[in-house]
């Protein structure tokens, strides 16, 4: 089956040769790969007429003005022509051996929209997994991956999904209007669609930077959660029809909301940034009263790393208070 892999690129001339080796590796058979940058400043466009002039699977397509990522995302989804569709972004890298992995599953599996990995990051100096080691993948049914990404606050690998390109067709274009969780909001629409295949290893690997356009909106927490809501809010307002408890699966993640927006405003307050905290506090409020005055602990122990967290923010207290005196 043919697959295509859409690259956007804005100012990544330093990763773009890397990420594109990785999707060349790939042991897939009728591939294509299309490189839109979005008026770099720097060598991304050399660094990608270079790679076109040495494999002729590789398109490249150079926006003279830059028109945000959304207008790459989507251009990726009106080009595209083959089978299946993947967006990757062009400081991220494909797992050795995911993609022939995501493709299986989906030929194996017509009623399913598209396949998901698990979520990994790298950070610099970091050297990326092995790939995949198993080809055991799981079938999830789409109302239930649904009511799970609503009622958890643990990542979803939303930013590297291999997309059924009828599925995608019916689902539409990310919405340019959610700049940190177009990603998260269309999963939920695909899931609407049809089954979803969950892989037990990462498709793709996200690379976190400091030099990432969106790291501040990522490191802005009120930002995050109130981005969240605006997901959710555009989902249930257009793709509940036919949902199950789909005003029930709505209330849960808006209530997941305010109990992350509550142990931020605390984490916030232990670290002496009393201002940012009170704001958070106003926002769960507004959300859900009862979340805020009630602490809710079990939060705690359905997401995955705040024990972590909430061991770095005491020692970074602890710090800073003793410092002081």
């Amino acid at each position: 089956m043919s697959v295509e892999v859409v690259i956007p690129c804005y100012n990544y001339a330093h990763f773009l040769e890397q990420c594109v080796g990785r999707v060349l590796s790939q042991a897939v058979d009728d591939l294509r790969i299309v490189i839109i940058d979005n008026a770099s400043t720097d060598d991304s466009v050399a660094v990608a007429k270079r790679l076109a002039e040495r494999d002729s699977r590789i398109e490249v397509i150079c926006h003279e003005k830059n028109l945000g990522p959304h207008a790459s995302f989507n251009e990726g989804i009106d080009r595209a022509l083959a089978d299946y569709l993947l967006i990757l972004c062009a400081d991220d890298l494909l797992v050795e051996g995911a993609l022939g992995l995501a493709i299986e599953a989906l030929e194996q599996m017509p009623e399913a929209s598209f396949a998901i990995g698990t979520y990994a990051e790298v950070r610099p100096l970091e050297e990326v997994g092995n790939g995949a080691t198993t080809n055991v993948w799981n079938v999830a049914d789409g109302a239930d991956f649904i009511r799970r990404c609503c009622s958890s606050f643990d990542h979803v690998a939303a930013y590297a999904i291999l997309v059924r390109r009828s599925a995608q067709m019916r689902a539409g274009y990310y919405d340019p209007s959610l700049v940190l969780c177009d990603d998260f909001e269309l999963v939920l629409r695909l899931a609407r669609i049809g089954q979803v295949i969950e892989l037990p290893t990462p498709l793709a690997v996200r690379r976190i930077q400091s030099g990432s356009i969106s790291q501040p909106a990522w490191n802005d927490k009120l930002r995050l959660l109130k981005e969240r809501q605006a997901a959710l809010d555009s989902f249930f307002a257009k793709g509940r029809k036919g949902l199950p408890d789909a005003g029930k699966i709505y209330r849960i993640g808006l209530q997941r909301i305010a109990e992350a927006a509550f142990w931020s405003a605390v984490s916030h307050l232990a670290r002496g940034k009393p201002t940012i905290a009170l704001n958070l506090f106003k926002y769960g409020y507004s959300l859900r009263p009862a979340t805020m005055l009630l602490p809710p602990f079990a939060y705690l122990v359905r997401t995955n790393g705040t024990t972590k967290r909430a061991k770095a923010v005491m020692l970074e207290a602890f710090g800073r208070r003793h410092g002081a005196s």
